[in-house]
């Protein structure tokens, strides 16, 4: 059936923004894959890159830093293009 409908199966995840999971055998949870639009894909990226910056307290105090510098307008300015790194 997936085969068949795959167009309209792909046109009703990119628009409703919903996953569809497609059974590979009977038992679901284990052999099932899940349809998902690239938007809502890249926000599940997103999602974990935040879940991994704030996993450890030494990462979360250095964020809040620099959160607070911002709030204070504490501030470098700098050039990409004239910055070197060492290898």
């Amino acid at each position: 059936m997936l085969r068949k409908n795959l167009k309209d199966y792909l046109k009703e995840v990119a628009e409703s923004k919903e996953p569809i999971i497609i059974p590979r055998t009977m038992n679901l949870e284990d052999d099932s894959v899940v349809m998902i639009s690239l938007k809502e894909y890249t926000s599940l990226k997103a999602l974990k890159e935040i879940e991994y910056l704030l996993s450890t307290k030494a990462n979360r105090d250095r964020l809040s830093e620099s959160l607070a510098q911002l709030e204070n307008n504490d501030v470098v300015e700098f050039d990409e293009d004239t910055i070197s790194f060492s290898e």
